[in-house]
């Protein structure tokens, strides 16, 4: 994944490191041509010996100041766009995902790991490998073949310094390595519960769990919190211990650098320019060990995100046969389905006809949503096979198909956006078409007292909207969709009978050239349907006519009869 990046981000990533090490080397040049001057004064007679110096010395300096500004383009454009380049990857691989290993993972936790992802890939990437090629590596060789012309009793004091600092960076590395682990997977947990609770108001806040989440929040955060001031901590500790060897190895070069001036081996420009080098040298070094510890820490969150990315894709939405659904013919045929090992269908056989209108019935747990997501190609038969006209749905291509599919759940999917963009998205329609279609769905005098009308915004999740008026959104969605199949997974939970039984038959009316599902709850808005299967413990238990299932003393009717019950019993009761 990384790889992929550093191709997209290749031409501006090769000319920040270019960049970065022509400023090394113009700064260390830099200091040698100071130690120059600083030598060459006590015994200049005039100010011609020592032009060219200083000329060489402040045109080395321009260039230093010259490269530092060219450096901040590439450094924003690479730092966040490689962090949200990772973040746009994880989206498609949310695109293509295999549906069963998306529903084991959880919104808020999922934020929580791309986030954490992007941001690590982007630190493992730009702050380590580009810092190490471009800063870090070039400043230590540069400097160390500097410092040897000076003197190679220095150059084995500082290899004695690196040794140092890289034995106790280690042992800090172990340790950090732990606890980041633990930050990782608390956070995760904070996530995930900071999101049920801004999203599921009305259910904490009537069974009064607030206080309790609250609780439990604030022990796991001040957790995280302690922790991550551990690592800062640690991290305090290296660069104090580092500061201290730097002082203690510049006492050490002074003590040989005097007696070395003293004999007259060594001036005392090169003595400046050691001193200097020495903060040079030991500065990348500190840097390296400092971002190779949070490379280390970074690798614990960027594993979770490539374990996400490497998470199976449904190869169907990219490869398979071409399809158009003409008739949108439906065929079961022996299919059975488990999910982690629990059976939910069990060698099912069932046809539904094309241009027909049909209806699934059947207890709660049934196996009902687990056929529609079936026909949606969501789910893959466990053994069987499915067929839509006389196409095999695990050969086909899903993209083709749903072209030709259209779905709306019990939840109704609204987004974040305007009324006219959840019911035609950014297509060029008519608003006058639009309220055409609301009014089919008995939504148009609501949208009309808006202030903004179509223009409103709904919230996320169609937070500002009943569950009702949700409902009625997606359905006018789906009127604008050209699709062969239209699914209706309870879509219809949220409305009062009158609506119901209102723009269902609407819906029936103007899609009697598709092929109609539904999944129905309340058995009297399936009357005007052509055909009814009932659904029992994964299996087939009856079938026809809303009439013919009443005449038999079947699953369905012992259903419509508690329904029929339910209701009476309501009526007297208010």
């Amino acid at each position: 994944m990384l790889k992929y990046v550093l191709k997209k981000f290749k031409a501006m990533s090769l000319f920040y490191v270019l960049n970065g090490i022509i400023q090394i080397l113009a700064a260390s040049l830099s200091v040698v041509y100071l130690q120059k001057l600083i030598d060459k004064l006590p015994e200049a007679n005039s100010y011609n010996e020592v032009i060219t110096i200083i000329i060489v010395y402040g045109v080395l300096l321009l260039v230093d100041c010259l490269l530092s500004y060219l450096d901040e383009y590439p450094y924003r454009m690479l730092s966040n766009g490689i962090y949200h380049e990772l973040k746009i990857l994880a989206l498609k691989k949310i695109s293509k995902i295999d549906y069963v290993s998306y529903q084991g993972k959880g919104t808020g936790s999922l934020v929580q790991l791309i986030e954490a992802g992007a941001m690590a890939g982007k630190n493992i990437l730009f702050d380590f490998y580009m810092n190490l090629f471009r800063n870090i590596l070039p400043g230590i060789i540069i400097s160390l073949i500097l410092i040897g012309t000076y003197n190679l009793e220095i150059m084995a004091v500082i290899f004695i310094g690196y040794v140092v600092i890289f034995f106790i960076s280690n042992i800090l590395m172990k340790y950090l390595y732990k606890i980041k682990d633990k930050i990782l997977t608390s956070e995760e947990w904070l996530s995930k519960h900071f999101i049920r609770g801004f999203m599921e108001l009305v259910v904490f806040r009537l069974n009064k769990r607030y206080e309790t989440e609250i609780n439990k929040i604030e022990q796991r955060s001040n957790s995280v919190v302690k922790s991550k001031t551990k690592i800062r901590m640690i991290h305090e500790l290296f660069f104090t211990l580092f500061a201290l060897i730097i002082i203690i190895i510049k006492l050490i070069i002074l003590f040989i650098g005097v007696g070395q001036v003293v004999k007259g081996d060594i001036s005392v420009g090169a003595i400046i320019a050691l001193i200097t080098f020495v903060d040079r040298i030991y500065s990348p070094i500190a840097i390296l060990n400092v971002i190779f510890i949070d490379y280390k820490l970074d690798k614990v969150a960027f594993k979770r995100l490539e374990d996400f990315m490497n998470l199976p894709d449904d190869i169907n939405l990219r490869k398979g046969s071409p399809i158009q659904v003409k008739e949108g013919k439906i065929e079961f045929k022996n299919v059975s389905f488990d999910y982690n090992n629990v059976p939910i269908l069990n060698n099912l056989s069932l046809c539904i006809e094309g241009n027909s209108s049909t209806a699934f019935v059947g207890s709660s747990g049934a196996g009902k949503s687990t056929i529609i997501k079936m026909i949606l190609g969501l789910l893959k038969p466990t053994k069987g096979d499915l067929y839509v006209d006389d196409s095999n749905l695990s050969k086909v291509l899903l993209d083709d198909y749903y072209d030709d599919v259209s779905y709306v759940s019990q939840d109704a999917p609204i987004f974040d956006g305007t009324l006219r963009e959840n019911i035609v998205f950014d297509e060029d329609i008519s608003d006058d078409e639009i309220y055409e279609i609301l009014d089919q769905v008995q939504l148009k005098d609501f949208v009309m007292r808006l202030p903004h009308k179509l223009y409103t915004e709904v919230g996320e999740k169609g937070v500002k909207l009943s569950g009702g008026e949700k409902q009625r959104l997606a359905f006018a969605r789906v009127f604008f969709q050209k699709s062969k199949i239209v699914i209706l997974d309870e879509a219809t939970s949220a409305l009062d009978s009158i609506n119901e039984n209102l723009i269902t038959n609407n819906l029936l009316k103007k899609c009697k050239d598709k092929t109609i599902i539904i999944i129905a709850h309340r058995l009297h808005t399936i009357k005007n349907v052509d055909n009814i299967l009932v659904i029992d413990d994964g299996k087939l238990a009856e079938s026809g006519s809303f009439e013919s299932l009443l005449a038999k003393d079947g699953l369905f009717k012992k259903l419509w009869d508690c329904q029929v019950k339910d209701h009476e019993t309501e009526l007297l009761n208010s």
